[in-house]
């Protein structure tokens, strides 16, 4: 039995997801339903889902230096993000996952600097790099 380490950075359309497979990063990008058709099928084999849960923040949708309007649409996409990881994080606990939830801490990371640190070879993107952050090293 292969134990499978989840990371995911939640968004409403595709959230940045990471698995780490017998000591192998992959990451991408999935929607909702593709999330728990993955939780489904594989929660024999997935030791743990980490979730980044940036709701537990205190102050997780505050802007500075944008016009209102930016800030509500901001603040409105925070939101939504915030609600998924919610619902990612109830529906892989119904699976009968352990999930554990990430407070956001660190600084986002350029793909070069993520390269470095994992040694991953392809391109990402930011939500991919931040679900894999959530897990690398982890065993």
């Amino acid at each position: 039995m292969t134990d499978l380490i989840i990371g995911i950075d939640p968004d409403l359309e595709k959230s940045g997801v990471a698995v780490l497979k017998d000591g192998s990063l992959r990451v991408c990008n999935m929607s909702f339903y593709d999330l728990s058709q993955y939780f489904e099928v594989n929660k024999s084999e997935i030791k743990k889902v980490v979730i980044e849960a940036g709701w537990l923040n205190k102050k997780s949708n505050f802007r500075f230096g944008h016009s209102k309007t930016a800030g509500e649409k901001i603040a409105k996409n925070v939101g939504e993000n915030h609600a998924t990881g919610k619902l990612l994080a109830e529906m892989a606990k119904e699976c009968g996952l352990a999930v554990v939830l990430v407070k956001p801490t660190r600084t986002k990371l350029k793909a070069e600097d993520f390269n470095r640190i994992t040694g991953w070879q392809g391109r990402t993107n930011q939500e991919q790099r931040d679900a894999a952050m959530l897990i690398v090293g982890m065993k």
